[in-house]
């Protein structure tokens, strides 16, 4: 059963086990990147993938925000999620929520943020248009070739100014670009107006709508919808990214057997690779986040995000 809730009811969901000693139910929980009801969507596939390789039920549910999720994981009302660096790290710290897995990307183990707005005063180089295929993540729409503008500017010119940040747990949506301001002087909570709007779609669209005159997102998040807004690959301009930082990936809750842990790394990587030769917008986990594959989870990857946060700290 897919439910769209805020949190889990309290009952814990490894209270009963199997003969294996693993839980008779798993929690899936997933953090909003699309709409929520879009991600609701599109979450059976996944949810029954799941169940025919572990088999058992899973059930799934997506938070208003990523700390709904952290602490679902943190307190065992969920068993798995699918959680950006910054909150991992952070359900890592607090709760020693487990990672498993680094999501793959274009071949990519990271990824960087991506500055935007739509006002072309911003650029201190002529604007420049690449073409290239519209990644609607829709399944059945036709590829098509849009224009998406890219230029360089000066983050200087972000105090005072408005900003679509995605929300205060996303590393490419808040605390990068965050630490960014922060080195230039700009304190992201005093010298500028931030909007949290819970979605990089949603930052992009912010921007695209003249909301907010600024905007923070993965790059480049403007293909989630240029395929129901065709010129806003040229309307919203890039003109400048943070620093690389690792991909988002899969973590468990602390105290679920090793065994298990295994057996769901197995199931995620066959969901990839069964999948691999299909067109981008028929695959299931690109069609959620854009997630081509999965590497094995080594230690250190997310020491950049936990640098950042503790500079955010002091």
């Amino acid at each position: 059963m897919i439910g769209l809730v805020v949190m889990l009811a309290a009952c814990c969901p490894g209270e009963q086990v199997d003969e294996r000693g693993w839980p008779t139910e798993l929690v899936l929980g997933l953090v909003p990147a699309l709409e929520a009801e879009a991600l609701v969507d599109n979450l059976e596939p996944l949810t029954d993938h799941l169940e025919a390789e572990l088999g058992m039920p899973v059930r799934s549910f997506v938070p208003q925000d990523y700390t709904g999720l952290v602490e679902a994981l943190g307190s065992g009302r969920a068993d798995i999620g699918m959680l950006p660096p910054f909150a991992a790290m952070l359900g890592q710290r607090r709760y020693d929520i487990e990672p498993i897995l680094i999501s793959v990307r274009r071949g990519e183990t990271g990824y960087r943020s991506q500055w935007f707005t739509s006002d072309p005063s911003v650029c201190d180089t002529p604007i420049e248009i690449v073409e290239r295929r519209c990644e609607t993540r829709s399944a059945g729409r036709p590829a098509e070739t849009r224009k998406f503008a890219h230029c360089q500017g000066d983050l200087e010119v972000m105090r005072g100014q408005s900003v679509a940040f995605v929300d205060p747990n996303s590393t490419s949506g808040f605390l990068f670009p965050a630490v960014q301001l922060m080195e230039l002087g700009i304190d992201p909570e005093r010298d500028v107006n931030s909007l949290f709007v819970g979605g990089h779609d949603a930052a992009v669209l912010a921007v695209y709508a003249g909301d907010t005159r600024f905007g923070v997102s993965y790059d480049d998040a403007r293909n989630m919808v240029c395929g129901q807004y065709p010129d806003i690959g040229e309307q919203v301009i890039v003109f400048e990214h943070a620093p690389m930082l690792p991909n988002d990936g899969v973590q468990v809750r602390p105290g679920l057997p090793e065994d298990l842990q295994q057996a769901i790394v197995d199931a995620f990587i066959d969901l990839a690779e069964s999948q691999a030769h299909l067109p981008d917008d028929e695959k299931v986990l690109w069609i959620l986040y854009e997630i081509d594959g999965f590497a094995p989870f080594t230690e250190g990857l997310y020491e950049p995000v936990r640098d950042a946060y503790e500079l955010m700290r002091r």
